[in-house]
């Protein structure tokens, strides 16, 4: 843990909350209806999402203000990022009159980026998250906020658009952003967090290991999110190639869901303590919690043991 990393989470979550309840306030002013319901449905969307997560054995035991911030990441700063660097390489894709991936690069380029900052951030920021698995989860956390602050709008624009009522509008938008692409933004951030799981937390591995599996992690994930955005002419195209990204996506993120789920079983290691070791006195605690825990387990006592390995050879 980094009391750098925990204090740019703090200043970097508070300076997004303004740019949140102004997407919030100003969807529930553009349509009372489709705002409203947009809270609501979002609400219960990230409760469910929650409890998918919650149930998995790779659930950090991290407390409320690491699930609260992970959330806040998504929903706020990773738009903030998404404001700062997005309109950059839009410009860029107008001027070279890149039409057929201009949505990819304004939407997969900084918003894949932002997340897994994100999910780095966080997991540098909390001394319970020390497997690689909670990276993964995290990153769920992290796109589950983001996907959450990016409906809530499109329900209200939906609304208004709708000649029938508002109401209709916005439960059609929900209805085929959910139906179309369910947790799509929860997939994306957790197949990068898992890679940045793996980088930070996989034991005896160089530098340049770690690099490398964090990119190509964040690389899949920046693809099958471009890939979905491409604007093809042709709505068949289209359709066509959402199905094959979701042919993709899903299976691996289910994968991904159950292996962290048996690692997680597995990890006999794993002992959650109520503060950090900061002396040699914690490390003897630390020893003493870790034998009795593996007693317990095997029922045959390590007085050898010292420190767990927090990574995965």
């Amino acid at each position: 843990m980094s009391r750098l990393f925990q204090l740019t989470l703090i200043v970097l979550v508070l300076l997004s909350l303004p740019l949140l309840m102004v997407d919030l306030f100003s969807s529930v002013i553009l349509s009372p209806v489709g705002g409203g319901l947009g809270i609501i449905l979002g609400l219960v969307y990230a409760l469910l999402w929650i409890f998918i997560l919650r149930v998995s054995a790779a659930w950090p035991r991290a407390g409320w203000w690491w699930l609260v911030s992970s959330l806040l990441w998504g929903g706020g700063v990773s738009f903030l990022v998404v404001l700062l660097s997005g309109l950059p390489i839009l410009e860029l894709a107008e001027k070279f009159n890149l039409t057929f991936t201009l949505a990819s690069w304004g939407g997969a380029y900084p918003e894949e980026l932002g997340k897994a900052l994100g999910v780095a951030v966080i997991l540098f920021s909390f001394h319970r998250l020390t497997r690689p698995w909670h990276g993964f989860i995290t990153g769920a956390l992290v796109g589950l906020g983001f996907e959450v602050m990016e409906n809530i709008p499109y329900g209200a624009y939906g609304a208004l658009l709708n000649p029938n009522s508002d109401l209709d509008g916005a439960l059609i938008t929900w209805l085929s952003r959910v139906v179309l692409g369910p947790g799509l933004h929860v997939a994306f951030t957790a197949l990068a967090g898992w890679g940045v799981g793996l980088a930070i937390f996989t034991a005896q591995r160089s530098t340049l290991w770690r690099w490398s599996v964090a990119l190509f992690w964040v690389l899949i994930a920046f693809a099958l999110h471009f890939a979905w955005n491409l604007m093809w002419e042709d709505p068949r195209f289209q359709l066509v190639t959402m199905a094959v990204v979701a042919v993709l996506l899903y299976p691996l993120f289910i994968w991904l869901y159950r292996r962290c789920h048996r690692l997680a079983k597995q990890d006999a290691t794993q002992v959650e303590l109520p503060v950090m070791i900061t002396s040699l006195v914690g490390l003897e605690a630390y020893r003493r919690s870790l034998n009795s825990h593996l007693v317990e387990r095997s029922g045959t006592d390590f007085p050898h043991i010292a420190t767990p390995n927090h990574g995965i050879d």
